[in-house]
């Protein structure tokens, strides 16, 4: 048996978030999707069996990883979590981008700066950062939260806030669903607030533990091999995203 060959690991048992997209997600259906799912069925042997929890809101999910009833956890985004509930693999999957989105004006905001005299709103549970990417200074903004980003782009169309602040995949995906151009003119700041490594992350209560190194072996092999662009580029929920990303930009 090679180094990195797998040595327990015939069952694995996935979950993930149904609010991310297209890593992982749950649009009225009963059952998870994404190309976080697919990119882990094809690093595993064929002969792994794999089961995909069914949705459930993202702390369960987490709670069920940590208690060992999910083995794997895709889309995994903060390292905060107490130590012994998880093992992160390295590397990350991807990135995600957190931007400001805002109803488009006749003069657009130009940086956080201007955000500054404005209402805004986050998501709740979302990552708790004191500092942009960039630096500036977030305790500085006017922020309530927003259970989902479904419920962000209402407040936004009802005027309740100026704008939020959320993950880019999911913001302008959501806001192709829900509404049109005319209904809600979006646009979206240039610089994005955050952008947070996307995980894998073992269960520390899960018997695929011991095939830690094999499967980081894995995903080092498939990332090296493009499959996670392939994966991105194949995905019609992101190309429809992707038309829409410079657009927003103004």
């Amino acid at each position: 048996m090679s180094k990195h060959s797998f040595a327990i690991c015939s069952l694995i048992r996935i979950g993930g978030s149904p609010d991310a997209p297209p890593i992982s997600y749950a649009i009225r259906e009963d059952r998870l999707r994404g190309i976080g799912f697919d990119f882990v069925r094809q690093i595993l042997p064929k002969q792994t069996h794999v089961e995909i929890a069914k949705p459930m809101p993202w702390l369960r999910a987490i709670h069920w990883t940590r208690d060992g009833h999910i083995d794997l956890l895709v889309g995994l985004q903060s390292t905060h979590y107490p130590p012994e509930w998880f093992t992160y693999l390295e590397p990350p999957l991807t990135t995600s981008a957190h931007s400001v989105f805002y109803r488009r004006r006749e003069l657009p905001l130009r940086n956080l700066h201007a955000l500054l005299p404005l209402r805004g709103a986050t998501l709740r549970g979302a990552k708790s950062a004191t500092h942009s990417h960039s630096g500036f200074d977030l305790s500085q903004l006017t922020l309530t939260t927003a259970d989902s980003v479904e419920k962000a782009l209402k407040m936004l169309a009802l005027d309740r806030i100026d704008y939020f602040i959320a993950p880019q995949w999911h913001a302008i995906s959501s806001w192709l669903n829900l509404y049109s151009e005319q209904s809600l003119p979006l646009a979206m700041l240039p610089e994005p607030v955050h952008i947070n490594p996307v995980y894998l992350a073992l269960s520390n209560q899960s018997p695929c533990l011991a095939d830690k190194e094999a499967l980081e072996a894995a995903i080092i092999k498939a990332k090296r091999e493009g499959l996670m662009e392939a994966l991105l580029e194949q995905s019609f929920l992101y190309s429809n995203v992707v038309d829409q990303f410079h657009d927003l930009l103004r």
